[in-house]
């Protein structure tokens, strides 16, 4: 299946401001005490003006956009809402990129992978947390960070883009982690458990949930799996995700049953779901990092479209949520 592809929804800022560079990795919720569409993304800022891509950033901080639609968008006039802290020696010294928002009681709560170096996702890698009344004053969790890497297989040098679901009485964060797996030094997910959204356990022993399939000129002959955006939809859990051949990045979705979530994926035959544009167009080098979400049954799926000149923008595609829901295992 296609789905339709609507465009760009939330651009790089104007020449100057703090996310001229790039906007990429966006994340979608519906406020529940505002009864509004909230969007974090990463925004980074331009250090050159004679290139685009990641020689030419700095400095992740992040973003928010509010919608009443899901496809039409506007930035906050806050922004940035959350940024580095600047202070040497700290997880996210020199960055906050990779954000994911949730609300518990009275509560926003921040996930984002910290970075302590300049540039574009430089230095150690780590999963941290910070909280907030109001999406402007935000206070870092004390024990911060809350997932960093360990040991020599899947997770041993970095921690990506996390995602967090309440699950009954149980909180799981999926995410990607770098590491070794099967000889192969990549990215893969996998997941971890909580019940206070602060102490995590990750689940070594069941990962990667998911690999591609490394299969030579496929779509993920990499075998990365990154970025995972878990939804339920009908009698199926689905996971979308993306995965890269070294030349273009894409999304794909895999499934599970509720009996063997949160393990057990596969991916769909008919990946990937959303592929790169004609030349020339908006998505043409890569259409990758997914956040899905289902509403009035319609599925929304929100990427970093990233142009052959390296413009990385944040856009939308959408399909009727029953066409996804049916597709065939």
């Amino acid at each position: 299946m296609n789905l339709r592809k609507h465009g760009v929804c939330v651009p790089c800022g104007e020449p100057g401001s703090w996310d001229a560079g790039m906007v990429e990795s966006p994340v979608v919720w519906h406020d529940t005490r505002l009864r509004r569409f909230g969007m974090v993304y990463a925004g980074y800022a331009r250090l050159r003006n004679d290139i685009r891509g990641y020689a030419a950033v700095t400095r992740p901080q992040v973003g928010l956009a509010w919608s009443d639609d899901l496809v039409h968008w506007e930035k906050d006039g806050r922004n940035p809402i959350f940024g580095p802290s600047g202070i040497p020696g700290t997880p996210d010294a020199e960055g906050t990129p990779g954000p994911f928002i949730c609300q518990k009681d009275d509560l926003y709560y921040l996930f984002y992978f910290g970075t302590t170096a300049p540039g574009y996702e430089k230095g150690l890698k780590t999963l941290n947390v910070a909280t907030s009344p109001d999406l402007s004053r935000w206070t870092r969790y004390a024990h911060n960070p809350v997932i960093s890497p360990q040991g020599t297989g899947w997770r041993k040098d970095a921690i990506w883009h996390p995602h967090v679901l309440n699950v009954g009485d149980t909180y799981l964060l999926f995410f990607n982690a770098s590491g070794i797996v099967g000889g192969v030094e990549e990215e893969h997910i996998g997941h971890a458990s909580s019940s206070d959204l602060l102490h995590w356990t990750v689940h070594d022993e069941d990962a990667p949930l998911l690999v591609g399939s490394r299969n030579p000129g496929a779509w993920d002959s990499t075998g990365r799996t990154g970025d995972p955006s878990v939804f339920r939809l009908g009698d199926r859990w689905f996971m979308a995700y993306y995965s890269w051949d070294r030349k273009h990045a894409q999304d794909g979705l895999a499934w599970t049953s509720p009996g063997r979530f949160p393990r057990g994926w596969q991916p769909l035959p008919q990946n990937p779901i959303l592929r790169i544009g004609p030349p020339g167009t908006f998505d043409a080098l890569h259409a990758a990092k997914p956040f899905v979400i289902v509403r009035d049954d319609t599925y929304y799926h929100f990427y970093t479209a990233v142009s052959e000149d390296e413009t990385r923008e944040i856009a939308l595609a959408t399909a009727p949520a029953a066409q996804i829901a049916a597709l065939p295992v």
